[in-house]
């Protein structure tokens, strides 16, 4: 999608503001121990502090790169990573005639499937809302004949059928019309009952003269028919509305899925100068010659696994599907998901968002954010991914890959180039990572549900005013924990204090038994000793066996 990645930075240094994105801990790192983040920060070639970063290239006959690229990514879940793709753009120059017919072609016909469908679905949508109008209208009215509301179903009957009986050219007859002869006509009508036919008695009951209790009982008389003929009628209607209404959410509905892939292959044949990365290559790209036929290509890859740190004497352990520490702690919520300004919500604010009543669970699932934490972490309990709920730390790859070729008179040549980057993470970040990869597959959702007019999951104006204007909806403010209104009332000191520590309180004594010791977090945090020789070694060979694959590959020793 359009939305920017949310990239590993650099460590955070005190008094200058914070970055978006999620800092690496070093040694003295005020959050180490909240959680684990290490590797590279810059371009191959500027990185000196760490040995997980490297650029590798190839030059060859066309097929050659392309069959690289599909070697590592095959060769990489055998290895039991998990792969996901993140980003890709291609850019092919007009001079590539074939080439470049053939990608905008299939973009251009997929271009007016779309918005011929479109115009189709956009019709449905208008008949649908009609039909959804109809329909509560005649709710309405069936619900005064269910609750016998006598005034309501009178008043409709003077306004809306009874006012209809005078004839131009000649007398008036309609209660309204006549209303100056008798001015009280409308309240007697109104006052008597279905019972009520004879004139002379309603003459008496309602102390009225005769002429108008004459009018009167004729007037009841066609009401009450009126109401037995309309009430069978407003049912019969009601349930061919009501079948009406169904069939055409139904039509709408198979029309969003039939076009959802359409408009995803759509949206995903991103052209290099659509994207800022891509104008930013096309503009800097020493190959793009103008006048020559070549193509760029890029695509960004992640791939993880879990980790388990290497011990001299493993303790036995029972695998069971619960997590040994909720990775979904109050540091990660409030700097790395929470935070408008630093974390996943300034990049998708509807994370935010209140989640309908039905999924609704005090203290566990508030916000969307919440609720998709709760499947993620459900499919992780499951073992989905290649995540392990036993595991607190995995080994995270980021594969940047671009393929530019070029078509010369002497012949054609493809050049690739692998930038891989080396992550050591802990399982609190592993989901913050696996929670991005989901609000952009959520983002698609939300555009498809655009374009296609359908109305999206997330808050309406309504939801927005109750939030600023409680008082005028009747609804309480949230009340803040005594936690919140220490950090409120303290300031950011306070509340960065009680992230920190909050951890702490999570770890149980069986917990300790398993080698966690009194420190700020559940994470490790001694960088020189046990990390470096116990968790960053290993992953420095996890590393090497990546590099040298695509090495081998290309005949490089």
């Amino acid at each position: 999608m359009d939305k920017e990645l949310f990239e590993f930075i650099g460590e955070r240094k005190s008094g200058k503001p914070a970055k978006l994105g999620i800092p690496m801990v070093g040694q003295n790192s005020s959050y180490a121990g909240l959680y684990l983040l290490s590797g590279p920060t810059k371009s191959p070639g500027m990185e000196t502090k760490v040995n997980m970063c490297t650029e590798l290239n190839l030059t060859a006959a066309p097929g050659i790169a392309s069959a690289l690229y599909y070697s590592l990514v095959f060769q990489l879940p055998k290895w039991g990573y998990s792969l996901a793709k993140v980003e890709e753009w291609i850019e092919v120059s007009p001079t590539h005639t074939e080439y470049y017919q053939r990608t905008m072609a299939q973009k251009r016909e997929l271009e007016g499937i779309i918005k011929q469908s479109m115009a189709s679905t956009a019709a449905l949508v208008s008949d649908y809302e009609l039909a959804k109008h109809d329909l509560r209208k005649y709710q309405e009215i069936l619900g005064y004949f269910e609750k016998k509301d006598e005034h309501t179903l009178r008043a409709m009957f003077i306004d809306q059928v009874d006012i209809h009986t005078d004839v131009q050219g000649q007398a008036p007859v309609a209660l309204r019309s006549i209303a100056p002869r008798w001015p009280t006509i409308v309240a007697d009508f109104m006052r008597i009952s279905d019972e009520d036919i004879d004139p002379e008695n309603i003459s008496k009951k309602l102390t009225v003269s005769k002429a108008e209790g004459v009018v009167l009982a004729t007037k009841n008389r066609l009401y009450v028919e009126w109401k037995k003929m309309f009430g069978q009628a407003a049912k019969e209607r009601y349930g061919t509305i009501k079948g009406m209404v169904e069939a055409r959410k139904n039509s709408v509905e198979e029309y969003r899925e039939w076009l959802k892939p359409y408009i995803t292959k759509f949206k995903l044949m991103k052209t290099g100068h659509e994207t800022a990365s891509g104008r930013s290559a096309s503009l800097s790209s020493f190959a793009d010659v103008t006048g020559q036929k070549t193509f760029s290509n890029n695509i960004r890859i992640w791939a993880w696994k879990a980790f388990t740190a290497e011990e001299f004497h493993k303790p036995g352990m029972e695998k069971v599907g619960e997590f040994i520490i909720d990775p979904y702690d109050d540091y990660v919520k409030e700097n790395f998901i929470f935070n408008n300004k630093t974390g996943l919500a300034k990049i998708y604010p509807w994370l935010l968002n209140k989640v309908p009543p039905k999924e609704f669970v005090a203290g566990k699932i508030e916000c969307e954010a919440d609720l998709m934490v709760s499947k993620i972490k459900k499919g992780w309990e499951a073992g989905n991914n290649g995540l392990d709920p036993n595991q607190l730390y995995y080994i995270f790859f980021d594969i940047d890959v671009f393929r530019v070729g070029s078509s010369l008179a002497i012949g054609e040549l493809e050049d690739i180039t692998f930038t891989i980057k080396t992550y050591m993470m802990s399982q609190n970040i592993m989901l913050v990572k696996m929670l991005e990869m989901k609000c952009r597959e959520m983002e698609l959702e939300h555009y498809i549900d655009e374009m296609l007019g359908v109305r999206s999951e997330e808050r309406n104006i309504s939801d927005l005013v109750k939030e600023e204007f409680p008082g005028l909806f009747g609804e309480k403010p949230k009340k803040l924990t005594p936690l919140q209104e220490l950090a409120k009332d303290w300031g950011k000191t306070v509340k960065e204090f009680a992230g920190m520590f909050a951890p702490l309180g999570k770890i149980s004594m069986s917990q300790e038994k398993k080698g966690f010791f009194f420190k700020s977090g559940p994470y490790e945090r001694e960088l020189k000793e046990r990390l470096s020789k116990q968790y960053f070694t290993p992953a420095g060979e996890k590393y090497g066996t990546v590099v040298g694959f695509i090495k081998g590959k290309m005949g490089v020793g």
